[in-house]
């Protein structure tokens, strides 16, 4: 075996490992949109928000297009014959989630932000159970419960009054309003067609392009539009290719491995690892409440496999 072929299978094996563990492509995930919320820090002044999601959806349909051009017809038929449950899952759940969190952060602040997003895992689970009568277990309950209140500390900067001093608005319930498109996205998942993760994103993709493009008219028409900078072009092209293509096809295939709310769960990983993102890229300082609501996070979604398996076994 020679030197090429040895590093080929290396790779291969590698892939195979990560591709076929959850706990890795659900880590993945998170941490790639965690890049993206500062990436949209970045992009203030650079591009105006509706624009760089209608952009970033439909740079990762191009890319998809291009990259599996021979494989998207033999799944045509599929899409329209199902095509309300296609624009359901992108021009509703993905376009409505990041459209409706551009829009509620003009109207509250960051903590408010953090605090409602980790609202998703439980709206999963709750989803779940209404929909397709996914049993709770108390182990998965309390997994959620320490993950939950792991985001609560560190959105909190861990001091009790500045959550019990929080005033929602309009801008809240319009977060309130993305959870729930994410989280009736993610219980969808769990229920998803019999097609390739990438396949599917790449037409989920496209619905959500469409979806946006009408918010980007609206935009322009108010006098908000702005133009990307070469700066904002960089932040487009990660945002087509991490958060919304390698991302959302690893937390896909996340769902595929091992359900919808335990996937759920790794979200509240996202402000976590914006944290550590935020004091790498924008000098911002780390606190002792971000290594607390780390660990708090972490055992969270620990209890919640530990009971996943309990209840299987039983």
């Amino acid at each position: 075996m020679n030197l090429w072929t040895f590093s080929r299978s290396i790779n291969v094996s590698f892939f195979d490992r990560f591709w076929n563990s959850a706990h890795a492509v659900l880590a993945m995930a998170s941490l790639m949109w965690a890049g993206h919320t500062v990436a949209l820090r970045i992009s203030v002044g650079e591009i105006s928000p509706v624009l760089l999601m209608e952009l970033r959806w439909l740079g990762s349909f191009l890319i998809l297009v291009t990259i599996f051009h021979k494989t998207l017809p033999l799944y045509l038929p599929l899409v329209r014959q199902h095509w309300r449950w296609f624009f359901g899952m992108g021009g509703i759940g993905l376009a409505g989630f990041t459209l409706f969190i551009v829009y509620a952060a003009q109207y509250t602040s960051a903590v408010n932000l953090g605090i409602i997003q980790g609202i998703i895992p439980a709206c999963v689970m709750l989803f779940g159970w209404l929909i397709f009568r996914t049993p709770i277990g108390w182990l998965q309950f309390l997994g959620l419960c320490s993950s939950l209140m792991g985001v609560l500390v560190l959105v909190s900067a861990g001091s009790l009054a500045t959550i019990t001093a929080l005033n929602f608005n309009g801008g809240d319930l319009l977060m309130v309003v993305a959870c729930l498109c994410y989280a009736v996205y993610t219980v969808s998942l769990a229920r998803r067609m019999d097609m390739p993760p990438v396949i599917l994103l790449c037409f989920f993709a496209f619905f959500a392009f469409l979806s946006c493009s009408f918010f980007t008219v609206v935009e322009y028409t108010s006098g908000d539009l702005v133009l990307p900078s070469f700066k904002g072009v960089l932040i487009l092209i990660y945002c087509a290719v991490c958060p919304s293509i390698l991302s959302q096809t690893f937390f896909i295939r996340g769902v595929a491995l091992t359900g919808a709310n335990r996937a759920g769960l790794y979200v509240n990983l996202v402000p976590v690892f914006a944290a550590f993102l935020a004091m790498m890229i924008l000098s911002e300082s780390l606190k002792i409440y971000h290594l607390i609501a780390l660990m708090m996070v972490i055992s969270g979604i620990f209890l919640a496999e530990y009971g996943k398996i309990k209840t299987q076994v039983k």
